[in-house]
């Protein structure tokens, strides 16, 4: 069994992360870490049988194997330092880090101390996602031409911090587009599974006017050549300005049309109409227990297989860069040769 503790007791650790933790047999939480008494306080209420400390050096005495990071994205990169610094293997939440500089050095200390960096993915993991994927790999589509995703939310994501850290990009890394964007390139990186070769994007305010992170964010992305010689396009669109909550897209194949409508799929082929529903809107809530249980799984797979280890980093890797080309794009108002 392998023992962890718990960085950062915000809404999403306590609400997302926790309780899947607590199902699962191979980890045992053993200690949470948050520099706020009242987070310490309500997780020994919801766990009181582990340990809680105010600083990350506090609990050196423990004998852990790994830490889940659940900070603001600018605390990413020094706790993930110090956990491989003391040989703990390292789960955190997306934004691995906010620069390709961070990461280089993350990348090589994780190689060379033999551990673990891996970075919460956990949308894939949503019914409607894994559904997606299927599809897709079993070339229902066709060749992938077009792919589109929407998110369309009416406010920022509220966090345990009443100055709500998402809003200052200091601490945030940026807007939505860090929020929200993250997972939209994982996902269509996956989909498309081909490599991204041109990029556009535009960040803007549309409402939040006087918010100094962007609240709007649109990315076009061009990806390699298919089979058909022509390579697919990706589309983006983020946004906290709407008066929706709601997540919806569109997947175009040489042979069919798949509609993303937040709580179903609508696949079109030939004539035929075929519709998969679900429980629940893709968009209901913001910390997904359920998903993270799978996220878990991952994680368990590359502390298990030492030389299968390494997929997860890669896509962060890549989100990372898109990410930083997103914002040159915007900066130099063009598009950005990848």
């Amino acid at each position: 069994m392998y023992k962890g503790a718990m960085v950062g007791l915000g809404q999403v650790a306590l609400h997302g992360h926790l309780p899947a933790w607590k199902e699962n047999k191979d980890f045992q939480i053993v200690a949470g870490i948050d520099s706020s008494t009242k987070q310490l306080e309500e997780f020994k209420k919801k766990f009181p049988q582990a340990e809680i400390y105010p600083t990350f050096e506090a609990c050196k005495k423990l004998e852990l194997d790994f830490v889940d990071i659940s900070v603001p994205p600018y605390l990413h990169y020094p706790f993930i330092q110090q956990a491989l610094d003391q040989g703990l293997n390292v789960l955190c939440e997306k934004p691995l880090c906010l620069s390709e500089s961070e990461f280089k050095c993350l990348e090589e200390k994780a190689a060379l101390k033999s551990k673990v960096l891996f970075t919460v993915h956990n949308w894939k993991f949503s019914l409607l996602c894994k559904k997606i994927s299927e599809l897709l790999n079993q070339k229902v589509l066709g060749e992938i031409r077009y792919c589109a995703w929407y998110v369309l939310r009416n406010g920022p994501s509220a966090t345990a911090d009443p100055n709500n850290w998402r809003l200052d990009p200091n601490k945030s890394g940026g807007g939505i587009l860090l929020d929200h964007g993250w997972h939209a390139l994982y996902l269509i990186l996956g989909w498309l599974n081909k490599k991204p070769k041109k990029l556009e994007a535009v960040l803007e305010n549309r409402q939040y006017e006087n918010l100094p992170v962007e609240d709007t964010a649109k990315v076009l992305i061009e990806f390699e050549n298919g089979d058909e010689g022509v390579g697919p396009k990706a589309e983006i669109f983020l946004t906290w300005a709407s008066r929706l909550r709601k997540n919806q897209g569109v997947i175009e194949g040489s042979e069919g049309v798949l509609y993303i409508e937040d709580q179903c799929l609508r696949l079109e082929k030939k004539g035929i109409q075929e519709s998969f529903s679900f429980q629940s809107p893709l968009s209901l809530g913001s910390f997904h227990p359920d998903w993270f249980k799978d996220v878990i799984t991952e994680f368990y797979f590359e502390l298990q297989n030492k030389e299968q280890r390494g997929e997860n980093l890669k896509m962060a890797k890549s989100c990372l860069h898109l990410f930083e080309c997103a914002k040159e794009s915007n900066q130099k108002k063009s598009s950005i040769l990848l």
